[in-house]
């Protein structure tokens, strides 16, 4: 061997020996503990004290002259224990601002103490921790909308009272029927201006130059259009990674914007939800929303709601590792086994999920939500298996549960589970345990920009339609796609992001013209028809309470408390299918409704 092909053979070990040396210094350093974000930052007051249900995360369903359940923790109130039902006062005020003066006092009915059963894993690090159930009955001539809650007890004791009050927590809903509509939203991801990392980048379009998440806004006006029996929230409603201490200002305001919703919203939540930086996301969620999983019915549907991100604080802090701006483990996991302190959940959720489903089994649809669906895509359940970076780097995965729930949503024959995550839209299903059906899977868009620019995906929501206890409709066009935000998006096309600004649907007042008490118009850019239900109107109340419309149905009329010479007209307007545009620069021709409300004279 000569002499130079001798030192070429040592220059190539040396350079493969130390490339192997950077290799292990990079991957020691990115799965080291090392560079975490604090996590002993003060924690903000609680939303949620005594009153633990209903709230504004996990809200009740009631018909008007039906009957209220709440929950309240009292073991830290002086004289609790011999409470009757006549020591429990409760009164709601409607959230929609111009009806803030009218306040409904609900009648008390029965107090008993007992296991919760709205937060199924309240007590699973202790023994039988128990609340107070204390129902009422609502009022018969309730107007449907969203209500808040305020509960009021006084014990014997001093300083035994309690005053508590829940926003947007009671929805009063027209039947308890089995047909009903509502939306599904996913990865809505409140965040920060300039949080692009170098392998992340995040747009700042959509937010104000201050921060604030105007987009949010703008999808929260067209759901309060379309006005759907409620909202189903996926999780990942902010995203509290890219610098220490902006997971509690995200949340903030997460928490704003959501107080504009005028419908029931049921969360829960995802992986940055529950991030640990600065605070544990997962208490704060707690301690301001609701539950981190539980379940809930309308009509004969049942519906479970659970948290697919069921990982200790160790794995949930997030680290600065230069490159990466992550937590250890950001895939899901579902635990079986009681989790021990730490854990985002503490209880054995696959077991709750066992018995809440078996508990149903005569319900007429079967309705599973989860951040992490384990099947998408077409069974492979990407949302919980290792992200690999390059064959050289995994990191985010490997947790449990995956098969067990694959094998409960088989054998209890649920019809459909809806989750988000992987910020797409896909559709797949599995077939039943022994056959006769399958359960269908829903992967879906996400609610931000994401990363701007050129994308396959865009904005959007599913729109689900339930007739007779089953699901007929719950996508845009083409059986997979999410109903756009926007006008210029188009299922399986690519989508200029960056273009995006003009709403798929709207509506605003108009002068009424001669003689009407009020005026509108609606516009869609959708490619299929769309039933506005939430358009209301302030109008000149008629005298004779008898109006006559054109363009629109008018579902009530309510006298504005405190000026009996006003209205609050309820209306609801289908506007046929528009042409959209094929971009967000080249605008769509829209479909428009124009109508007028006009007051019925004499009496």
């Amino acid at each position: 061997m000569s002499v130079w092909l001798r030192r070429g053979v040592k220059a190539v070990l040396v350079l493969v020996l130390a490339a192997l040396a950077l290799l292990g210094l990079t991957l020691g350093f990115l799965h080291s503990p090392f560079f975490r974000y604090p996590t002993g930052d003060e924690f903000p007051p609680a939303r949620i004290h005594r009153l633990i249900w209903p709230t504004i995360g996990c809200p009740a369903l009631v018909t008007p002259g039906g009957v209220l359940e709440t929950e309240l923790d009292l073991d830290d109130l002086e004289g609790a224990e011999g409470l009757e039902a006549e020591d429990f006062r409760a009164s709601m005020r409607p959230a929609r601002a111009e009806l803030a003066g009218i306040s409904r006092e609900l009648e008390p009915l029965e107090a008993r103490r007992g296991p919760s059963r709205r937060w199924p894993y309240r007590g699973a690090e202790g023994e039988g921790e128990e609340v107070w159930t204390v129902s009422f009955r609502v009022p018969g001539d309730a107007t449907p909308e969203l209500y808040d809650l305020r509960v009021e007890v006084e014990a014997e004791g001093e300083g035994a009272a309690m005053s508590e009050e829940q926003p947007h927590a009671v929805g009063i809903v027209e039947d308890g029927d089995d047909r009903f509509t509502f939306v599904t939203l996913s990865d809505i991801h409140v965040h920060e201006r300039g949080n692009s990392s170098l392998f992340s980048r995040q747009t700042d379009q959509g937010l104000s130059d201050t921060g604030e998440p105007l987009f949010l806004y703008r999808a929260i006006e067209q759901l309060n259009l379309i006005r759907p029996d409620f909202v189903l929230m996926l999780g990942d409603f902010i995203r509290g990674q890219r610098r220490p201490g902006e997971l509690l200002k995200e949340y903030e305001r997460f928490y704003q914007a959501l107080l504009e919703l005028e419908v029931p919203a049921f969360l829960l939540p995802g992986n940055h939800d529950q991030y640990v930086n600065g605070i544990d996301g997962a208490r704060w969620f707690e301690a301001n929303l609701g539950p981190l999983y539980y379940s809930f019915d309308v009509g004969g549907c049942h519906f479970t709601c659970l948290d697919s991100y069921q990982w200790p604080e160790g794995d949930r802090v997030v680290m600065n590792k230069i490159f990466f701006m992550e937590p250890r483990r950001w895939q899901g996991q579902v635990m079986d086994a009681p989790a021990g302190e730490g854990y985002s959940a503490p209880g054995a959720q696959l077991s709750w999920l066992e018995e809440d489903l078996s508990d149903h089994a005569d319900s007429a649809l079967r309705v599973v939500a989860m951040h992490h669906d384990p099947c998408t895509p077409e069974g492979r359940g990407y949302s919980y298996i290792n992200v690999n970076y390059w064959g050289i780097y995994h990191a985010g995965g490997g947790g449990k549960g995956r098969e067990e729930l694959l094998g409960l949503m088989a054998r209890h024959r649920v019809h459909h589970v809806f989750g988000g995550h992987l910020h797409m839209d896909a559709v797949s299903s599995l077939p039943w345990e022994g056959g006769g059906g399958e359960t269908v899977y829903s992967c879906q868009t996400c609610v931000y920009f994401g990363g701007g620019g050129w994308s396959g995906h865009y904005p959007g929501y599913r729109l689900v339609e339930v007739e007779g206890g089953d699901i007929v409709s719950f996508s845009y066009l083409d059986g997979t796609a999410s109903y756009p935000f926007y006008d210029g998006s188009h299922p399986g096309a690519m989508v200029d992001l960056d273009l995006l600004e003009t709403p798929a649907v709207w509506a605003e007042e108009e002068g009424p013209g001669e003689g009407a008490a009020a005026g509108f118009a609606a516009g869609n850019l959708l490619a299929v028809p769309v039933r506005l239900r939430g358009l209301v109107l302030e109008a000149e109340a008629s005298p004779s309470g008898r109006y006559e419309v054109e363009g629109a149905e008018l579902i009530r009329a309510v006298a504005l408390p405190g000026d009996g010479s006003r209205a609050l007209l309820y209306l609801e307007v289908m506007v046929e299918a528009g042409v959209p545009g094929e971009a967000g620069d080249r605008p769509g021709v829209p479909s428009m409704k124009r109508g007028r409300v006009l007051p019925v004279q004499g009496r």
